[in-house]
């Protein structure tokens, strides 16, 4: 509990630093600009003799919240701040700040470069044995074992070694009539023939049948040898127990040489090959890097996991290496269509939603500007739309520079426009039938979304579970669907599908909150298009959540729940959006789904 109150302690006063350097950095940026504007004296306007407009009150955290007098505000409760409209700059996007702000602030830019574009894939598996070292040891006549000399799984044993002692009354039998046919060999040689081939028949070797022939003595015990060298990982067998012929008794693996088997997801394979290099380590050999090439891509997924299996080889005479063992791999895949992408560094991007902005050097400060990403690459992603070649973004203290915008009233995180080509209202292309599934969807959502709330990584996985049966009813081929939703739900299926399945595949709390954030926000496109039946559905952000890169969800209700977080910071968030019924358009073709 103490870890936990210093972890709130400590996350706030670095929030309360940014909003001081913030306030700093207005007073710096903005003040003192009143005087500039008396410096030509005896300048007249005719706005001189208006009244003084009336002085706005706004919050430092939540800059929509406008009031004509001093007070609360309604959503965090902080003291209003008088609203600066001081600035020069007559752009709502630009927040303006000069190299001494910039200092003060710590604030980096990055100049936006092409390079090539190598994505890394991470990789889950496990040690596996390596199948063509398996070897089954058969009996190859019916006996009951007398003795074995392997008691136990994982006991190692060589070539040759015997394995067990067997009573066998047929070749008992057999080598009685060996020994009766060479008493008339002179007459009758085929019966000799015929005797040996009988006890050769059942993997007698030939010292064994002429030791048979020269001692003239029945043998009533017979050994089972092995025939390869390596570790028992299968005993079948008791003393005692009666085997008939062609039962296996053990299984025996070379361990030398294993497979190391990893899960990859089907958005990854078109970046996997053979022969690609991949470098793992394992869990219970810290310290050390393996390094091994892709040697077999199973040509079928896991119908259940959604995952492919990718194989690589390790040679292990020194059997460090286990079988079961844990294994954390890297593929470091180069995208050859795009040797020459633009690339921006994460740390500059800020997510509102659906859509990714950065902060972009201009004349006299930064303009926040929306851009189109696409594949992740480690520590950056590639740009297909929105920054050019040499533009300059913020890559550190993107989020002081936020803070600064919000307190200025320009647009910030906080405070963005809305999206130029806004939300397609498609509620009248979906059935009944569909309508219904959509609801059952969204009904199992928040109970998913709770569990994250309870901080419970285990029932997650049962919660996710159920929301993929319900979505698993609403393939995109469903008829159910007719025009453009068709296609719209093509888009989102697939999308709701890989995210839900890492939050099942997963035992990991951080890796399921991780992948709410984007199955959240594809719930809420589908939603806001198709609509939520009769509910009412609460859309609601925390700006903290994802390393503090914000992130949306859902609730029925209201109140602030928090699943990013759960116990830490439950009522972190505020209500963004609400998503209600609304009756189909005659022709939804011409509207636009508003709120």
């Amino acid at each position: 509990m103490k870890n936990t109150i210093k972890y709130i302690s400590e996350n706030w006063k670095q929030k309360l630093i940014i909003l001081v350097v913030g306030l700093f950095l207005g007073w710096i940026i903005f003040g003192g600009k009143s005087e500039s504007t008396n410096e030509h004296e005896g300048h007249q306007h005719a706005s001189e003799n208006a009244a003084v407009a009336p002085t706005i009150w706004t919050c430092s955290m939540h800059p929509q919240i406008q009031q004509p007098s001093e007070g609360d505000c309604p959503i965090c409760g902080m003291d209003l701040i008088p609203l600066d409209n001081s600035s020069s700059n007559s752009s709502p996007a630009i927040i303006e700040m000069n190299e001494t702000a910039m200092k003060l602030a710590n604030v980096q830019t990055t100049k936006i470069e092409k390079g090539k574009a190598v994505k890394e894939i991470l990789l889950n598996g496990k040690v596996q044995v390596d199948e063509r070292k398996i070897s089954s040891q058969a009996i190859h006549f019916d006996g009951r074992i007398e003795k074995l000399m392997v008691n136990f799984e994982g006991e190692k044993v060589r070539e040759g070694q015997t394995l067990a002692r067997v009573y066998a009354p047929k070749l008992v039998s057999a080598q009685q009539e060996l020994l009766q046919s060479l008493k008339t060999k002179d007459s009758y040689p085929e019966l000799v023939k015929a005797a040996e081939q009988k006890l050769k028949f059942w993997k007698l070797s030939a010292d064994q049948i002429n030791s048979i022939k020269e001692s003239g003595e029945v043998l009533q015990y017979f050994e089972i040898k092995a025939d390869a060298s390596g570790y028992v990982i299968k005993r079948n067998v008791a003393e005692g127990n009666y085997a008939k012929a062609g039962s296996i008794l053990f299984e025996i693996a070379d361990l030398s040489h294993v497979w190391v088997v990893f899960d990859a997801y089907e958005k990854d394979l078109a970046f996997i090959k053979k022969g690609a290099e991949i470098e793992f380590t394992i869990s219970a050999i810290p310290g050390k890097t393996f390094n091994s090439k892709v040697s077999n891509i199973d040509p079928v997924i896991d119908a259940k996991k959604r995952t492919l299996s990718i194989r690589t080889e390790l040679n292990n005479q020194d059997l460090l290496v286990k079988p079961e063992m844990f294994a954390s791999g890297i593929i470091h895949a180069e995208i050859n269509q795009m040797n020459n992408a633009l690339l921006v560094p994460k740390s500059a991007i800020m997510w509102t939603g659906k859509r990714s902005v950065s902060y972009v050097k201009v004349d006299g400060g930064f303009e926040m500007r929306e851009i189109v990403l696409g594949e992740s690459l480690g520590d950056f992603y590639i740009v297909t739309d929105g920054l050019e070649e040499n533009e300059e973004v913020v890559s550190k203290g993107t989020f002081t520079v936020d803070a600064a915008a919000q307190l200025n009233n320009k647009y910030s995180m906080m405070n963005r426009p809305e999206s130029k080509k806004g939300v397609p209202n498609l509620q009248g292309y979906a059935s009944m039938d569909f309508s219904m599934k959509l609801e059952q969807l969204l009904s199992s959502y928040f109970a998913l979304k709770d569990i994250l709330v309870e901080t419970k990584a285990k029932e997650g996985k049962i919660a996710a579970k159920m929301v993929m049966s319900n979505l698993m009813k609403m393939m995109p081929n469903d008829a159910a669907l007719k025009g453009k939703a068709v296609e719209f739900w093509k888009e989102k299926y697939p999308v709701l599908h890989d995210h839900l399945v890492e939050i099942m595949n997963s035992d990991d709390i951080k890796i399921q909150r991780k992948a709410f954030k984007p199955f959240s926000e594809a719930l809420i496109g589908t939603l806001k298009s198709l609509g939520a039946g009769k509910n009412k559905v609460f859309i609601q952000f925390c700006p903290m959540a994802d390393s503090d890169s914000g992130a949306f969800w859902l609730s029925s209700e209201e109140k602030i729940m928090n699943p990013y977080f759960g116990d830490m910071m439950l009522h972190c968030g505020e209500v963004t959006d609400t998503i209600i019924h609304e009756e189909p358009k005659s022709n939804p073709q011409q509207h636009q789904h508003q709120h």
